[in-house]
């Protein structure tokens, strides 16, 4: 495998965060590289859906619109989003 070049000494590297909070540090990365290596059981995978956030409502009248359409079907504002305001 092949090693990752030392950033330039004028660049300074910021620290890096994994979703769980973990900081990713060079062990982190280490144990991440080992387990890509050995393989992945994906029969112990989890399916895991991602919704969209009501952030890609373009305006508010989108946002008016997704919120009085949960309401209407009383479904969260999310779930809705996700179908409206596919990007």
């Amino acid at each position: 495998m092949q090693q990752v070049k030392d950033l330039p000494k004028n660049k300074k590297q910021e620290k890096i965060f994994l979703e769980c909070g973990e900081e990713f540090t060079p062990e982190v990365e280490a144990e991440l590289v080992a387990e890509a290596e050995r393989g992945y059981d994906l029969s112990k995978a989890k399916l895991v859906f991602a919704r969209i956030p009501l952030t890609y409502a373009r305006s508010q009248i989108e946002l008016d619109a997704v919120r009085e359409r949960a309401e209407r079907e009383g479904r969260p504002m999310d779930e809705v989003a996700q179908e409206m305001l596919k990007p």
